[in-house]
């Protein structure tokens, strides 16, 4: 259901399937809604929470070198500390403060697709010293090796992994947008699976508005790349990812005040309630539905 990227939900989709998506959706007719832009739309209902920019280039670290064959469960719980430890006290906690002080000034987008950034830039570090390459084909390999170990783990070992990834992710949130969400989850505990459905079924009603739709299928449509090159059509792809974003934020989440879905599912209203909602929604991130 909740796709780890969060990576955690990070960790999972690193490629965002939304660029794809919506070089597939330019193909269709300028500003006009057809059954095919609503199931682009209708396959992110989580975009935001899960798609992340590019990772950081790959440097010469473990270029030439073999990578792992595989990895141990164990492996992957330390590469979870040691993201904790960068997050809480590296250079990944130095960025994550300076998202934090610019609330009010940089739109939410812009601020999340940073957040996004930097925990991947955090993993790339750390997956580098187990001999991966810190680069989107590292990422996956090292994401790939672990569901291997995992496969034959034990429960217990599974679940410990599970919520070491949920906590990191957790904590990326809180800094980056300086709430005590911590502190806040202790006392609240954790949103039911049942309580979670109900708000993915509520936000993927919303995006089938017909205003929703019709901007998508604009956006989508609309080409400012001057060349055909890779690197133009590259830039296109993020702009649209960026715009779409944008939309799903304002007409979808936070449209309304009030009543807006994040108040409407308590969780108070503006960017505060949508990050405490993608806060409680880490829990299940695993969720296939």
């Amino acid at each position: 259901m909740f796709s780890s990227a969060s990576s955690r939900l990070l960790l999972r989709r690193l490629p965002s399937p939304l660029l794809s998506q919506a070089a597939a959706a330019s193909k269709m007719s300028r500003g006009k809604v057809t059954h095919s832009s609503g199931a682009l739309i209708a396959k992110h209902t989580r975009f935001l929470s899960t798609a992340s920019p590019p990772p950081p280039t790959q440097t010469m670290a473990n270029a030439n070198s073999p990578p792992p064959e595989k990895i141990a469960p164990e492996a992957g719980l330390g590469a979870q500390d040691a993201m904790k430890l960068f997050i809480q006290h590296g250079v990944g906690r130095r960025k994550l403060n300076e998202i934090a002080v610019e609330k009010g000034t940089t739109p939410l987008v812009d601020r999340w697709q940073r957040m996004v950034a930097t925990y991947i830039e955090t993993q790339c570090h750390v997956i580098t010293l187990l001999g991966y390459t810190p680069d989107e084909r590292g990422i996956g390999l090292y994401t790939q090796h672990l569901q291997q170990a995992l496969a034959s783990a034990s429960p217990e070992v599974q679940d410990m992994l599970r919520i070491a990834g949920r906590d990191t992710y957790r904590m990326v949130l809180a800094n980056a947008f300086d709430l005590p969400l911590m502190e806040e989850q202790e006392s609240k505990g954790e949103m039911s699976i049942v309580d979670a459905r109900n708000v993915m079924h509520k936000v993927s009603l919303r995006m089938q508005a017909p205003e929703v739709l019709e901007k998508v299928a604009k956006i989508c449509s609309t080409s400012v790349v001057m060349t055909d090159s890779p690197e133009a059509q590259q830039i296109d792809m993020a702009r649209k990812h960026t715009v779409i974003q944008q939309v799903m934020v304002d007409d979808v989440y936070l449209s309304g005040g009030s009543s807006s879905l994040v108040s409407e599912c308590g969780f108070g209203e503006g960017e505060d309630g949508y990050v405490k909602l993608q806060f409680q929604l880490a829990e299940h991130q695993g969720d296939p539905l």
